[in-house]
This record gives C-alpha cells, structure tokens and sequence, in this order.
C-alpha cells in the first residue's frame, strides 16, 4: 500500500506464475517497442504536426470574429465620402451602429481615396467571412486526423507480432515513406484480431489496429452480434458473437471489461463501454479506419480487467 491507492494488486499461485506474467507483458512491450519504433515515430511525428497545424487555425478562426466592424467601419467611410479628402490617416465620424450614438475613429490609408479605403474595409470583412467558412472546414478534418492518429498510437501496443506491425504500415502509407525504388507492390497483408472465449462459452473478438476492427465491424460480425468499445475513448472494436440469441449478463460484462482493457482507460476505473447490435452500427463513407458512428446503445460502467483477458484468451 505505500504506493497509493491508485496501486493494482494481483494474485498469483506462485513465484513462477508471477515472473512469467511479468516477463511476458516485459517482453512483449519490448518487442512493440523494437519492432514498431518507427510506426511510433512517424505517427507521433504526424500527431504532433497535425496539432500544431490545428492550433494556428482556431488562432486564424479567432482572429476572424471581428470581421462585422469591419464591414460596420466600410459603411461608416462610404456615408461620410462627401467630408473626406484623399491623405487622411483617421476618419473620425458618428458611429449609427452604437445605440448610445459615440463616435468612432477608423485608421485610413492616406494613399488611398476615401473610396478605396471603404472597399478596403469591405474586402477585409469578405476575407474574414471566406477564411471563417474555410477554416471551420479545416478545423473539422483536422481533429478528425488527430483523432485518428491518436487511436493509431494506442493500437500499435496491441500488435503481436510483425504481421500486425505490417497490417498497421499499410493502413499509415500515406504518413510513410516509400523507398525510391520499389521492387513489387507488397501483397495486402491481413491480420488476425484476438480470439476470447467467455464463461459462457460465447466468442468474443478484439481488434487489434484499424484495419482489423473494420473488418470485424463492417464485414465478419452478424447484424445482430453485439458491437463494444469504450465511449469517446480510443480502443478496440470488440465483438460478442451471440450465435442469433440474447447473451448472458455473464458473456456482456466480460466483453464490455475486456473493451476497457484494451483501450485508453486501461488504468482507470469504472470505464463507460457503449453496447449496441451491430446493425446500428454505422461507417460513413470517407470516414477513416475504425471510425464509425451509433445512435441507438447502451451503456455499462466496468472495470478493466488484464487477469480476465488472460483466463478467456484462446
């Protein structure tokens, strides 16, 4: 306990069932570590440039909230062209627009005519107003991008292997490099997901990266298999097969733990996992791998479970 009460105890038969589930979970990091060090890399390296691009435009988007002065100051200009002459540096003139009825003092460009300065004014507010609509846009498929790349980040540490590293490389070509010279194009290489068996002897299957939940999401699982993952929290597609009947409270609940657990929210507790029929479950065209969208489900709060995910593993 003098590690805090954040601290997870486990319980082991023996000294050697400790050290090998110790070694194994320190070998198999190592290995990701080894193996997907330039997965890891890139896709930090892409996240990151992704964030910063992300910034400077709701910087850019902030900046455009000012745009109606704009306008408010070209018709302040144009209703008061008859007592302006060309050279003026500062109009200062009755602003309408201010229900107390002040004044306003608007900078002009004295090389300008009083003319061109109101249109100056006016092409800066449909400037503003344009870059508004555009970034907005942007913004949108930027935190899309983050998001991916964020999920990608945290599958690269369930690869098993150097299958599941290359299935990964495949879905990131357009963030990799290729080699100038490529010989032939490499065969599409296809993974397998995590294999469970529950209590009940029901299966349950977990994605291991995008690529493999899509496949089980949107081409292996039954419309009427249950679909799982934690709610707006990056982690594996998992799948209950219910074999066309309702599963069994028991069968749910490991399903939903083992959602958690191979997930973000590892380390936490008490983790929201959405449940729904996979037939509500839906991929919008465009969209990026793993992402998809539901509207009808429900919700269980459950912990992350390792020592579970070892006894149903097959």
């Amino acid at each position: 306990l003098q590690y805090g009460p954040e601290t997870e105890s486990r319980r082991c038969e023996s000294f050697s069932q400790l050290f090998d589930q110790f070694f194994a979970e320190k070998d198999h990091l190592e290995r990701v570590r080894q193996r997907g060090q330039d997965l890891i890399q890139t896709v930090t390296s892409a996240r990151d440039r992704a964030a910063r691009k992300l910034n400077r435009q709701r910087q850019e988007l902030a900046a455009t909230a000012g745009r109606e002065l704009l306008r408010q100051q070209g018709d302040i200009i144009t209703s008061n062209l008859y007592q302006m002459e060309r050279g003026q540096t500062v109009l200062q003139a009755e602003n309408y627009y201010d229900p107390e009825g002040g004044q306003i003092a608007i900078p002009l460009d004295p090389l300008l005519s009083p003319q061109q300065n109101a249109a100056h004014y006016y092409k800066r507010y449909n400037k503003a107003k344009t870059a508004e609509a555009v970034l907005t846009v942007q913004i949108d498929k930027g935190e899309q991008e983050l998001d991916y790349l964020n999920s990608v980040l945290e599958l690269i540490k369930l690869a098993e292997g150097e299958r599941d590293l290359q299935e990964i490389r495949q879905e990131l070509a357009g963030y990799l490099r290729r080699p100038k010279k490529a010989a032939k194009r490499e065969k599409p290489v296809t993974g397998r997901p995590m294999e469970f068996r529950s209590s009940a002897g029901l299966r349950i299957s977990v994605g291991k990266n995008n690529s493999q939940n899509d496949r089980l999401t949107t081409k292996l699982a039954g419309k009427n298999d249950l679909w799982l993952h934690t709610q707006k929290i990056h982690g594996s597609h998992v799948i209950l097969w219910t074999e066309g009947q309702p599963p069994d409270a028991q069968s749910l609940g490991e399903a939903a733990a083992l959602a958690a657990w191979f997930s973000q929210a590892r380390e936490s507790k008490k983790v929201p996992v959405d449940y729904t029929p996979v037939k509500y479950v839906k991929k919008p065209a465009g969209a990026r791998p793993g992402m998809v969208v539901y509207t009808t489900y429900q919700t269980a709060y459950v912990d992350p479970d390792g020592d579970l995910a070892q006894r149903l593993r097959i």
